[in-house]
This record gives C-alpha cells, structure tokens and sequence, in this order.
C-alpha cells in the first residue's frame, strides 16, 4: 500500500496554547476526516521556528519535511496551507517549496488557501454560521481584522467585504498591515459612515497570536481596540482566531476533500 502524507503548513504560532486550540485542532479534525493519510506540520516562520525551538518545541519547514518524507518512501503527498489567503508567505515559500520537490514523490499537489477568490460571488461558501455571527449582540456590528500583504494589495479582504454587503451581513472587514487595504483607517472611515456605534471586533486569523493580542486588542494606542474606543465607539474584543471554530476549521476539511479525493495517479504539481 502506498504511503500517503498531508501536509499542514503555517506561518507558525509563537503561544503552544493558542497553537493547541487552533492549529491543532485543525490538525485533528483532518486526521479524522483522512484516517488513510498520515499527517504532518511544518512552519514557514523561521524567526518562529527558532523561537519555539528554544522552548522545546522543534518544527521543521516545509522543505525539511519534504525531505524527510521523501527519504521515507512516502508517494503521495498532499500540501494544505493553513495560510488564509495566496499571499505572500504563499507565493514565495509554499509554492516554490513544493515545486522544488515535485520529482521526489509519485504526486505532489498543493491546495489553494480557503481563502483563494477572484470575484466577490466566490465566498458563496461562507455562511453567517461560519463567521460567527450570532455572537453578535443587539444593535452590534462585527469587525474583523485580517493580515493583509506589506508589499502589494490583496484583493481577497475587499472582496469578502464586497461579498458580506452582498448578504446584508453587518459586518467590517479591515487588514492590520498599513500599506494594504482595507485598513483600520479605511474601517473607521466606513463605520463612521454608517453611523455604526457598538461593534465586537474579532481577528480574521486563523491563530489568535501577537496580531490579536497586540495589534487587535492590546492597550497600546494604536491598537485597533484603542483607537476605535478613542472614536466613540462601544467595544467589544476577542482574541480567538478562527481555529478555535469547528465551522470554519471544517472549511479546510471540505477544500481538501477536493484535493485528496483525487486520484493519484501520476498526479504532479
């Protein structure tokens, strides 16, 4: 029987609680769902890497572990980025890691992030359920921050919030990093706006680390909690990142239900 291997890579959690609850649990829901696979992790943080290597807790990157499968006669493999949207971290560490080793195994694919979209009709496959959005109290609105690209735009968080408009769904999508858009700038813009008083802001991550510690509800200034409260508004926090959530765990599930179920045969990057 051949062996066959999936793959989990992530940017990598400086917190083993916050990993525990969310990258974990992820890794345990695609055990259940794919009992013929074996499943492995690797970080593309290096800085993180070596963090949480000086704690004890080793990692290896998705080129080490390639390796390794390779040289362990694995013949199927199968990449699943935990990594929200094609980004950076994607496109120039996952994707070349995996082309690299495209000749050492009998298939070698790669799933696209959950977050992978080229028009707004595209996140068809989110639901209110999934975003979480019967936590929100009366007469409250969500904010979400997610990442964003430092060097060029990533059009995915617009576009979600063109799809969330779409549905009449009250929520705000932004990014913390401050060359992208839509920023916290853009966002308190567009609340102020709509006249938008109390809102419950929640980090749009897959892992809630330092992004939603600090950049998200920390007690500095700019923190997104300070200066929204610093503009009036009403505001609740939450630093679970989205891994803590069943629903949106299962979105991964189903993605890579569309890569694994595949045939192998020959099946190359």
């Amino acid at each position: 029987m051949m062996k066959k291997a999936i793959v989990a890579v992530s940017f990598g959690v400086g917190d083993i609680q916050v990993k525990e609850r969310c990258l974990d649990a992820l890794l345990a829901d695609v055990r259940e769902a794919f009992q013929d696979f074996e499943v492995y992790e690797a970080w593309t943080s290096s800085f993180l890497r070596k963090k949480m290597a000086r704690e004890g807790y080793v990692y290896p990157s998705l080129e080490e572990l390639l390796e390794e499968l390779s040289e362990a006669g694995f013949a199927d493999v199968v990449i699943m980025p935990t990594h929200l949207t094609p980004g950076e971290e994607f496109q120039r560490k996952i994707v070349p890691g995996a082309e690299a080793f495209s000749d050492r195994f009998g298939s070698l694919r790669v799933m696209e992030p959950v977050f992978t979209v080229k028009s707004a009709e595209d996140f068809a496959f989110l639901t209110g359920e999934v975003l979480g959005l019967s936590q929100l109290a009366e007469d409250e609105e969500m904010v979400f921050m997610g990442h964003g690209s430092p060097h060029q735009h990533n059009p995915a968080y617009e576009l979600l919030q063109q799809y969330a408009d779409s549905r009449g769904w009250q929520v705000h999508i932004g990014v913390v990093e401050p060359e992208d858009y839509p920023n916290k700038e853009d966002v308190l813009k567009r609340l102020t706006a709509r006249g938008v008083r109390r809102v419950y802001l929640r980090p749009l991550l897959l892992a809630g680390g330092n992004h939603a510690l600090h950049d998200l509800a920390g007690d500095e200034p700019e923190s997104w909690k300070s200066v929204l409260h610093g503009a009036g508004f009403d505001v609740r926090c939450s630093t679970k990142g989205l891994g803590e959530y069943a629903a949106f765990r299962n979105l991964y599930v189903q993605k890579l239900k569309s890569i694994a179920d595949l045939s192998f045969d020959n099946q190359k990057l």
